[in-house]
């Protein structure tokens, strides 16, 4: 049997079988975590076409949020409040979700550029199709997003004499995607009669005078 240093001795020093690099590979695989090199919910791509989440579980979880938040309130007025409360975090958070997936470092600086991504991107991710935008009429820092089958509306029924729109929610993920881009706004939902018949909601979005002034500082 051949000694153990005269056998190590003869190992070429560019030979691939070399036992430091074997045992430093070894204790990195033991110390590696396992979930470690798989790709997370940050690297997957925002502008997705298949839908990462069931209608039916969505339709479930949602009315189960508007039950909770109505047995909390006195009346119809402060659901809606609660509803939006509780939209403006997730607004936050899906503008930080797409700025981490799309490596985006450039933020918008002008209203309509911003309002677009909002009534584009941000609404064909959570909805599956795109907003109208319109320019409201009486005040210029009225802007609203109009979306006649608001998905949050579709599986909640109400008594007619309590008359609610649960849009409210998505009126607080406009609000906090906003707010989280340097656009604070106010946003509220609204319930608006169609011409050929049925109802639409309507996201009224009203800029503070802040946004408004740097409007028209970057105008000039």
């Amino acid at each position: 049997q051949v000694p153990w240093p005269f056998h190590l001795k003869h190992v070429p020093w560019h030979s691939p079988v070399r036992p430091s690099r074997h045992i430093a590979a070894s204790r990195r695989r033991r110390n590696m975590d396992p979930r470690r090199g798989r790709p997370t919910i940050y690297d997957k791509p925002l502008t997705k076409n298949k839908g990462e989440a069931s209608l039916s579980a969505f339709a479930f979880m949602f009315s189960e949020v508007v039950d909770y938040c109505l047995k909390k309130a006195n009346d119809m007025q402060e659901l809606e409040e609660r509803l939006h409360e509780l939209g403006v975090p997730v607004g936050m958070r899906v503008l930080d979700l797409y700025c981490c997936r799309e490596n985006r470092n450039k933020r918008e600086t002008r209203i309509l550029p911003m309002l677009n991504f909002v009534a584009q991107i941000v609404w064909k991710q959570l909805f599956g199709h795109q907003a109208d935008l319109l320019k409201g009429a009486d005040h210029e820092n009225e802007y609203m997003l109009n979306d006649k089958t608001m998905l949050v509306n579709r599986f909640i029924s109400v008594p007619r004499d309590y008359p609610v729109n649960c849009g409210a929610y998505v009126a607080g993920i406009v609000e906090g995607v906003l707010r989280s881009a340097e656009f604070p706004a106010a946003a509220s939902a609204h319930t608006v009669d169609e011409p050929g018949g049925g109802t639409s909601t309507t996201i009224l979005v009203r800029f503070e005078e802040s946004v408004m002034a740097r409007e028209r500082r970057l105008e000039r």
